[in-house]
């Protein structure tokens, strides 16, 4: 018989990994269990809108209504899983991306190893990393931003 203690185990270890469904079968008992996808792209962000005249803003305001248009046109790339994250594939290689690298949506970006499982981790959009917000072998956490990345358009 499977004890509580290693039942809660196994699905913490399935929810820690990129395994999205998993089926268990012993001594007649089936389990089946499945994660709902995390849509890592789709931030949603309330924002509030104010006219004012064109000839009443400066031209400085007029440059940071610009710099902050652009700056919510970044994506970010987040930890699918809590683990190690890692720049290269291999140990002496390349980094697979370095700031300033054109990404195509579904591109590997990186691994985050967990639990001797190496997870690669995917552009979700077109664009251009324009920040590597953490460092090669720190440990991370789930959902904690690993690349900024500026859309193409």
């Amino acid at each position: 018989m499977i004890k509580m203690s290693d039942f809660q185990e196994m699905v913490n270890i399935i929810d820690r990994s990129s395994v999205n469904v998993f089926t268990f079968e012993y001594e007649g008992m089936k389990m089946k269990l499945e994660k709902q996808p995390v849509l890592q792209d789709k931030v949603q962000k309330e924002e509030v809108s104010v006219s004012v005249p064109d000839q009443l803003l400066s031209n400085e305001q007029t440059d940071k209504a610009a710099k902050d248009e652009a700056v919510s046109k970044d994506e970010v790339i987040t930890s699918p899983m809590v683990g190690t994250f890692y720049t290269r594939a291999n140990e002496g290689e390349e980094p697979l991306v370095q700031m300033g690298d054109i990404v195509q949506k579904g591109q590997v970006v990186c691994i985050v190893e967990a639990m001797k499982l190496f997870n690669e981790v995917q552009a979700g959009v077109d664009g251009e990393i324009v920040e590597v917000l953490v460092e090669d072998g720190d440990v991370v956490e789930y959902g904690q931003p690993l690349f900024k990345l500026k859309k193409r358009s």
